[in-house]
């Protein structure tokens, strides 16, 4: 079971969300805050904090505009709750993202990056992949977050020297069905849409996935999709 908590400025989202996650066997909305201005109802965000501390929850759904509100105001209630709930996942909700401030994010420990645009099956679908230990950037988004990645390593000569060879010699130990299974990672499709895609069963694809992280040696699907991207930069 997945135990879900959220902080939110709108109240008719959640309610849309908690109607959205009725009968949902494998979410429990565990504990839930509107905030709507950071500054009046900052003790009432404490108390909720405190909360979840005792509660643990295993994702926290965060407002980005209240995430953004509590960076400008150096809020600890916000920013520093990642440090007493290690094992918590949180996944930012917003309507759109500047690259940079999400590598920002994904270094300070979020795992998931969704746009309210997207729809809430997509949003249930988002939970469940963060909540499987990976992370969620969606086809909009991951191009130009990668792009300013690798912006970033290729200015810096001892990274650029540390990529070549991982995207060279790493990806020729890839069989082509892997390679074809490394692409879809890049998508940010879940293994089941790969499974769908490639006619295969998902535990082949897990076997697969096992397979490119060996021989690749690489962590996660992220590592994954910049190993592709920059794959396919470096063949153009």
């Amino acid at each position: 079971m997945i135990k879900l908590a959220v902080i939110t400025r709108d109240e008719k989202y959640l309610l849309q969300l908690t109607n959205r996650l009725h009968g949902k066997k494998d979410i429990s909305l565990l504990s839930t805050i509107i905030i709507k201005n950071l500054k009046s109802d900052v003790k009432q965000l404490n108390v909720f904090v405190k909360q979840m501390i005792e509660q643990r929850p295993d994702i926290l759904l965060l407002d980005q505009v209240i995430l953004r509100d509590a960076a400008a105001l150096d809020s600890e209630i916000i920013l520093d709750y990642r440090d007493k709930m290690p094992t918590m996942k949180t996944i930012i909700v917003g309507e759109r993202y500047n690259e940079e401030n999400v590598m920002m994010m994904l270094q300070a420990s979020a795992r998931g990056f969704f746009r309210t645009a997207l729809g809430d099956e997509q949003l249930i679908k988002c939970i469940r992949v963060v909540a499987g230990g990976e992370i969620w950037l969606d086809a909009e988004l991951i191009t130009p977050v990668f792009d300013e990645f690798i912006k970033e390593f290729m200015t810096k000569k001892d990274h650029l020297k540390s990529l070549t060879p991982l995207s060279s010699v790493k990806l020729d130990l890839l069989s082509p069905r892997e390679m074809e299974v490394l692409a879809l990672i890049s998508e940010s499709m879940t293994n089941e849409e790969i499974a769908d895609k490639l006619f295969l069963s998902s535990k082949t694809v897990k076997t697969h996935l096992r397979n490119i992280f060996a021989k690749a040696k690489i962590r996660n699907r992220v590592e994954a999709a910049l190993l592709y991207t920059r794959h396919t930069l470096m063949s153009h």
